[in-house]
């Protein structure tokens, strides 16, 4: 992120360098849906809240280390101990010009080269881009020839991993080939896969048979992402079905109740789970006990 636009050249501004975002929490209890205001400062990785409705400080600046700019967008849902938060909107014209240099785009890794999905995630981290949403679904062969025209004898009917990448200038968009060089992907509107009318946001490869439940937790995803998917492929197995999926706090506990009372860490692992998106996957295996 590129934050000159409004640090600016004396130590006074510099200590109070900050992303401002709106963001809304759907409160259970109440039935109602508040309004915070999240500033995230740059310069020491802490966060703030202000309740905007009654004008007063919600949470007193602290660290929290689970979330980190990349995680804030507009639409992202992130969570801070224990509310799920969705970032509705910019505070501040400063944040806003920043992020308005981001572009989306959509990425596909086709069939042929679904053994290399890892190394295609890995390159686009690498590169400072991040994946905002991952999905893998089956096209029609006229779907698949509306969005690359002349593949759809090989897209049609098999899995692909759709991917919207968010790039950090207008330059890294214009040059996105490049980050990809020597592997086969191809780049498209994100809509039409993501969008809020499409009829291929919630279409997932899952066939839940003979298969195991596979999910890379947050704290992982950054820097090593990429690399578990390629070291689950390179073993043998088949990522059958993956999506990027945000769970909230109740979620976690649900699927982590198996080790409640039996590991002390329970808490934190759940927590820690719903604490920012996780990539799950399907995965399957001919022989996967041997």
């Amino acid at each position: 992120l590129q934050f000159l636009y409004f640090i600016g050249h004396n130590s006074h501004q510099m200590a109070e360098a900050r992303l401002s975002f709106i963001v809304d929490y759907d409160d259970p209890q109440a039935g109602i849906t508040r309004k915070y205001q999240l500033c995230y400062y740059v310069t020491d990785d802490t966060i703030e809240m202000h309740d905007i409705k009654n004008r007063r400080l919600f949470l007193k600046r602290c660290q929290y280390p689970q979330l980190k700019p990349s995680d804030l967008f507009i639409d992202a849902t992130i969570t801070i101990y224990a509310r799920k938060l969705r970032v509705c909107g910019y505070a501040d014209d400063a944040t806003e010009i920043i992020y308005l240099q981001h572009k989306n785009a959509g990425c596909v890794v086709p069939p042929e080269n679904m053994d290399n999905l890892g190394d295609v995630l890995t390159e686009l981290q690498n590169a400072g881009a991040r994946v905002k949403n991952m999905n893998m679904l089956i096209l029609s062969a006229a779907e698949a020839e509306e969005f690359a025209p002349g593949v759809s004898n090989s897209w049609g009917g098999q899995p692909i991993v759709a991917i919207e990448v968010v790039f950090a200038s207008q330059d890294d968009y214009t040059n996105r080939e490049r980050f990809c060089q020597g592997l086969v992907c191809w780049f498209g509107d994100p809509d039409y896969f993501f969008g809020s009318g499409s009829a291929r946001r919630d279409r997932s490869s899952a066939t839940i048979q003979d298969c195991t439940l596979g999910i890379i937790k947050p704290h992982a995803i950054e820097k090593h992402g990429g690399n578990i998917i390629s070291s689950i492929i390179s073993e043998g197995f088949q990522i059958a079905a993956i999506r990027k999926v945000t769970l909230d706090k109740a979620d976690s506990a649900d699927f982590l109740e198996i080790y409640k009372g039996v590991v002390p860490e329970y808490s934190q692992l759940a927590e820690q789970l719903s604490s920012a998106p996780c990539w799950v996957m399907e995965i399957k295996g001919e022989k996967p006990i041997s």
